[in-house]
């Protein structure tokens, strides 16, 4: 029994320093560039709607090249902050322009997304309608 508390003692001295040393590890954070950028979110494991809109964001992308494709995972720790400021739960797409590395303009695409994912003409028309409306409206300083 004493052999038993002393090893369940030092097992759990292990886990507690293992915890505090992970709690003290400098957070990682994501780097969003100056300019325009089209944030895709979506899980660190892919469902079909996933693959389907990285499909699409990736042939639409093409034409519009003044924005950069950034993909993030919003279940993912290194995200937290930016998913959090964003208000990003789910599967979605946000774009941002950024100045001086702070958000200029910001324009949420969820509705949109979820509204069109079932129909692939739909979603890149969808789109494509947003990436040019966002490059032409003002920018708000």
């Amino acid at each position: 029994m004493q052999r038993f508390k002393r090893t369940l003692t030092w097992v759990l001295l292990v886990f507690t320093a293992a915890a505090v040393v992970t709690m003290l590890r400098p957070r990682e954070t994501v780097f969003v560039p100056d300019g325009l950028c089209l944030l895709f979110w979506h899980a660190e494991k892919r469902c079909s709607n996933c693959l389907k809109m990285e499909k699409i964001i990736g042939q639409v992308h093409q034409d519009y090249d003044e924005f950069q494709l950034i993909k993030l995972e919003y279940d993912v720790f290194a995200n937290e902050a930016l998913a959090k400021q964003l208000k990003v739960g789910r599967t979605t797409i946000i774009l941002v322009e950024r100045k001086d590395q702070q958000n200029v303009r910001i324009r949420d695409l969820t509705d949109e997304v979820w509204k069109n994912i079932q129909d692939e003409n739909a979603f890149s028309a969808m789109l494509q309608k947003e990436l040019a409306e966002f490059l032409v409206s003002p920018t708000r300083f």
